[in-house]
């Protein structure tokens, strides 16, 4: 690599982290700041660094390290009782998005395929903002924040079909290639539903070689490592999404007796790959087609974020949770998530979604990472204004109540007939 190269690498990689510290400062996702460093300084802002295979790969690592993690902490025993609601809530969600869009994109533009990749990708909520946005608002263990988190763990296992279904849709498959891409989703579904089955019975298991691999630090993170990618490989050499295996490793890991050390080991490589995907996705940002586009996209991003905000508080309010919890919960589902660009990324390879469809999909899930942030705190102020509006009124009704109940009290009784 030339030095000037290298020069330009670690002068972006340096002002990613300095704004994603700037944006933690202020309570924002860091994940904010490193994709507007990756628009400003990538190819079409002051182009000092291109897109690269190599930003990719790390990029797509950053997501299997992601799903993996999510299987570590989740706990199915916690889980039990809200993961029927949360599937039953993905599952509309999905169907509802992507019955939607399809339609639109086929009034307006004749396209089928296009739009139900697009809706399959809308459908997706983000992880990594809406945990960061719990954090912020000391939600995560509260009602609503343990129902927004068993929702977003049913989101990222429904990218797993989403995804086979997007690769499969390019081809045009014969009846032998249906069968086989059923195949493949039963394959996927039968391996979450048994691991899910086995697990959920079993508090902790000794995984093997746990005690040789929590001895030394630099070990013990390459063991988590090993883990990840294996699991990831298998699942892509049996034809299923590289994301389940991983999210079925980390599952089994979190299920033993390698949990807590390996959610410490592995935490720091998940960051890294974390910040290089999002920073990724600001360089493939298109700055001047953002700027000529500008009112489509902010069109695009009002729809999505309020459309999705209004209807997970629907199918919640629908599945008999209270108002509050609806509304704080539907909130943290508000982002479009990191896993929407993969499934853009798979459909614009295998050729169902044009150059500019791709390049309008990664503007909107962008800007939603952005603004989903400032549409929280906004959206949970107006929500405050509306309950102490809402208790000043009833607290009036029931002064005025007591005052006219105390002046009947005092009022002289009426004589009777007799007297």
């Amino acid at each position: 690599m030339h030095t000037q190269n290298l020069t330009a690498l670690a002068l972006v990689l340096a002002a990613a982290v300095a704004l994603g510290l700037a944006m933690s400062r202020m309570r924002m996702p860091a994940a904010a700041g490193f994709i507007l460093v990756g628009v400003a300084l990538g190819p079409s802002g002051l182009g000092l660094i291109d897109t690269s295979d190599s930003i990719e790969t790390l990029a797509d690592l950053g997501v299997l390290m992601l799903l993996f993690i999510i299987g570590m902490e989740m706990r199915l025993q916690s889980f039990r009782k809200s993961l029927p609601l949360a599937l039953g809530v993905t599952v509309m969600t999905i169907l509802i998005i992507v019955s939607s869009v399809t339609l639109f994109t086929f009034f307006v533009h004749g396209e089928i395929l296009g739009g139900a990749v697009i809706g399959g990708m809308l459908s997706i909520s983000s992880t990594a903002v809406a945990m960061k946005m719990m954090e912020d608002a000391g939600e995560r263990d509260s009602s609503a924040g343990r129902l927004a988190l068993a929702i977003l763990v049913a989101q990222d296992l429904a990218v797993v079909p989403i995804l086979l279904i997007t690769n499969a849709l390019g081809a045009l498959p014969s009846s032998l290639g249906l069968v086989l891409i059923a195949g493949n989703l039963v394959l996927a579904l039968a391996l979450l539903g048994g691991f899910i089955a086995i697990l959920g019975k079993v508090k902790s298991f000794r995984f093997p070689w746990s005690e040789y691999l929590l001895k030394d630090f630099d070990i013990g993170t390459l063991g988590v490592l090993g883990i990840c990618f294996t699991a990831a490989a298998i699942s892509g050499l049996l034809g299923l999404s590289p994301a389940l295996g991983a999210f079925l490793g980390g599952l089994a890991v979190g299920h033993s007796t390698l949990r807590r050390g390996a959610l410490t080991m592995a935490q720091p490589v998940q960051s890294i790959l974390l910040f290089v995907f999002f920073l990724s996705v600001g360089l493939l940002i298109d700055l001047h087609y953002l700027i000529a586009q500008v009112w489509l996209i902010v069109f695009a991003l009002m729809v999505v974020t309020g459309g999705k905000t209004f209807l997970n508080w629907l199918l919640l309010m629908l599945a008999g949770e209270s108002f509050g919890t609806a509304v704080e919960a539907s909130l943290f589902l508000s982002p479009v998530g990191e896993f929407s660009f993969v499934i853009a990324s798979a459909g614009f390879t295998v050729g169902v979604l044009t150059e500019a469809g791709h390049k309008l999909a990664i503007a909107v899930i962008a800007m939603s990472l952005l603004v989903s942030p400032l549409w929280f705190l906004m959206a949970r102020v107006f929500h405050r204004i509306l309950q102490s509006q809402a208790t000043r009124v009833m607290g009036l009704d029931l002064k005025n109540f007591r005052l006219w109940r105390t002046a009947l009290v005092a009022l002289p009784a009426r004589p009777g007939p007799g007297e």
